[in-house]
């Protein structure tokens, strides 16, 4: 990516769009994309005051939440969910509707 990334398009409500996926890459999209059925999609939410709510589908299929802090250097997301820990995911790309990171 060529420009810098802008926190202002990164916070928001991210959610997989596997249908989308490369072998390569990850694609997620605002929680508000018309998204077409699927049993469960995964997700976080990046807050502008760092914090970081982490969504996944559960042993039962619901949706269970997980809190935690999120920062950014470079193109690199670091994603640290309480009892996980640190998680860093390369951005390749981030469109206000659109964002890929490496697999």
């Amino acid at each position: 990516m060529a420009d810098p990334l802008r926190l202002s398009e990164l916070t928001n409500s991210w959610v997989h769009s596997h249908e989308e996926d490369t072998p390569t890459c990850k694609v997620y999209r605002p929680a508000n994309y018309p998204f077409p059925p699927s049993r469960g999609r995964s997700g976080f939410e990046l807050r502008p005051d760092g914090t970081l709510l982490e969504a996944a589908p559960g042993p039962v299929d619901r949706i269970e939440k997980k809190k935690g802090v999120w920062n950014l250097s470079d193109q690199t997301l670091r994603l640290n969910e309480e009892g996980v820990g640190v998680r860093e995911i390369k951005i390749e790309s981030l469109e206000p509707d659109r964002l890929v990171v490496e697999k």
